[in-house]
């Protein structure tokens, strides 16, 4: 790279995206990076996506601190070589500064220890007068000293800099901190509750972002699927782990009588992207709703068949959902559209979106050209996006888009519910649990397991013919699953 200078700028993932807020870096100042290595979490408004490096080199400055909010093509950080002078760094990133008030430059710093990683937040230190003062924000500080000012409650009015160029250093800091009879907190964290014992995995084969997510999420590699080339464990395959490993316990319900209290949060960005969409869908759309029960006995059946003759897979009952509702789209295509307001775009493969409930509401990842895929690779599919949906780990490509839509309800004992049309896709399925019902077959009474169906359509592009048509299309594939396998 020799005294090349890269920058590290926000990216724009998908048509929509204008900004992104900064949620956590993944390597401090000083250190060497390797291209494609993860550099920074990014939340937009509808996901957290990690932004990579493009060059290898070493992060000599880190522009925007976690928690600010930067326009695409915003100056995150700078790569350069470690021969690179910190004039040249600077120059650099002043030729880059924004217009926004808020975007402001980080000093590069080469050699300043990173930060030790605590425990417990900084106590603060028992000499208030070290936080009076006026705006400090004209004081010459490294990232890493202002950081922990702010965490200390300390105005950096109040310490003389030793560093390099008279700037306030992180031991200045600390040694303030100390000699005003603070307490500075232990650099020994505990291992993660829970944490697997598997012994020694140093000798695992894992790429290194996988072996680095792994010690971030205290996962053991001989946890992890292997799935990586070269028979290594990757990313995804840690991130499988930490989802399996995560799952959380029941929560008990205390009965109290006290008065209750309340508590006002404001809503995410991508939860406010949720209401914004579905709202103008609904106000928008004319939607109308078509209904219709399928029996599952004969596709239970194979189902269980196909699990057992392959230990390896795991088909559900919602991978045959999806493939079900991919051949029906083939078989009814003018239901498998997009509608922007003015144009209707037909696909020619299923492009199925599923809805995953995260803890910020609920993604749609895409199983693309579901039609031409088995259950078989459906099942593993899903599972992998469902996973990494919920790690803030998709890509955009996989969740913007689709030509069709399911939401599934049946696990939480759903019996039948509406769903809102994805805007710009023209219909969703609302999808309820099988149970057992009585059925009438050739005038006697029996009783079979039966799925209820919901069709949300929008009207001004899908006829009620043609949705009374997909759904009985629909309810063959089910009730005999052959017949979507050839």
């Amino acid at each position: 790279m020799s005294n090349e200078i890269k920058s590290i700028q926000m990216p724009k993932w998908g048509m929509e995206m204008s900004e992104g807020e900064i949620n956590a870096w993944h390597v401090e100042i000083g250190a060497q990076v390797n291209a494609e290595d993860d550099l920074v979490d990014v939340e937009t408004s509808k996901i957290i996506n990690t932004v990579t490096a493009a060059h290898s080199g070493v992060l000599r400055a880190i522009v925007a601190q976690t928690g600010e909010t930067h326009d695409v093509g915003a100056l995150l950080g700078v790569l350069a070589s470690a021969e690179t002078s910190e004039a040249e760094i600077q120059a650099f990133i002043d030729s880059h500064k924004t217009t926004s008030a808020d975007s402001v430059a980080a000093k590069p710093v080469a050699s300043e220890p990173a930060p030790a990683v605590t425990d417990a937040a900084p106590k603060a230190s028992s000499n208030s007068a070290l936080a009076e003062g006026g705006d400090d924000g004209h004081i010459a500080a490294s990232p890493v000293a202002r950081r922990l000012a702010a965490e200390y409650g300390v105005n950096l009015n109040n310490i003389t800099g030793t560093g390099r160029h008279g700037r306030v250093s992180k031991s200045d800091l600390e040694a303030v901190v100390t000699a005003s009879g603070g307490q500075l907190v232990g650099t020994n964290p505990a291992a993660p509750a829970g944490a697997a014992q598997h012994g020694d995995d140093s000798q695992v084969k894992a790429t290194p972002v996988a072996r680095r997510l792994a010690k971030e999420l205290g996962i053991n590699l001989h946890e992890c699927r292997v799935s990586g080339d070269r028979g290594r464990v990757c990313k995804a395959d840690v991130e499988a782990a930490a989802a399996l490993k995560n799952k959380l316990p029941a929560q008990s319900v205390t009965v109290s009588s006290a008065p209750s209290s309340s508590e006002s949060q404001v809503i995410s960005g991508m939860r406010k992207t949720i209401a914004a969409r579905l709202q103008s869908s609904k106000q928008t759309a004319p939607h109308y709703r078509v209904q219709i029960d399928a029996e599952l006995d004969n596709l239970l059946a194979t189902r269980k068949q196909i699990n057992d003759a392959n230990t390896q897979t795991k088909v559900s009952v919602n991978d045959f959902i999806i493939k079900a509702c991919a051949s029906a789209l083939i078989r009814v295509p003018a239901v498998n559209v997009q509608f922007d307001g003015e144009q209707v775009t037909q696909f020619a493969d299923a492009d199925i979106s599923v809805a995953v409930a995260i803890k910020d509401g609920l993604i749609t990842p895409i199983i693309c050209g579901a039609n031409n895929k088995g259950l078989e690779g459906i099942s593993h599919e899903m599972r992998d996006l469902s996973t990494r949906a919920k790690l803030n780990r998709l890509k955009p490509e996989e969740f913007q888009g689709g030509s069709f839509c399911i939401s599934n309800l049946g696990m939480y004992g759903i019996k039948q519910f509406d769903a809102i049309i994805n805007p710009p896709q023209g219909a969703i399925l609302a999808v309820g649990s099988g149970e057992q019902r009585a059925v009438v077959k050739n005038g006697e009474l029996a009783v079979a397991t039966v799925i209820s169906l919901t069709l949300s359509s929008d009207h001004r592009i899908i006829d009620g013919a043609v949705a009374a048509e997909f759904m009985s299309v629909l309810k063959g594939f089910l009730e005999q699953p052959a017949t979507m396998l050839v």
